[in-house]
């Protein structure tokens, strides 16, 4: 669906300095095309992002843009990685590994149970 490969997109760059356009293609398994239409798209709705092409080129949002990755506690985030994982077990799909990639960052690492570790 467009609307969560926009957003895939998005947490990918806010994640990252840098990706480039056929490693997106190739994680959300559509064409390059299709990539570049989604970055149009995600600079017309005020999103600033930044292309350089050529060798060590790539896409990446500008720093001024980006968001404090400190919106919850690690004691909220565990609780929440919790209850989604609970959710998780029960499920038809299983969400929980993508939202754990969307909250991940390098700085924090949050234990779920002994059989789950995830980097924060």
């Amino acid at each position: 669906m467009k609307i969560e490969r926009l957003i895939g997109i998005i947490t990918i760059l806010l994640q990252q300095d840098k990706v480039t356009a056929p490693e997106l293609a190739a994680r959300f398994e559509v064409s390059r095309r299709t990539i570049n239409r989604d970055i149009e798209a995600i600079c017309k709705a005020g999103i600033p992002l930044i292309t350089i092409q050529g060798f060590d080129g790539g896409i990446s949002i500008s720093d001024s843009y980006k968001i404090d990755k400190t919106l919850f506690t690690q004691d909220e985030l565990q609780t929440i990685l919790t209850g989604l994982k609970g959710i998780d077990s029960v499920s038809p799909g299983a969400y929980l590994s993508g939202i754990m990639e969307k909250l991940s960052s390098r700085e924090r690492q949050i234990v779920v149970d002994d059989t789950m570790v995830i980097d924060l």
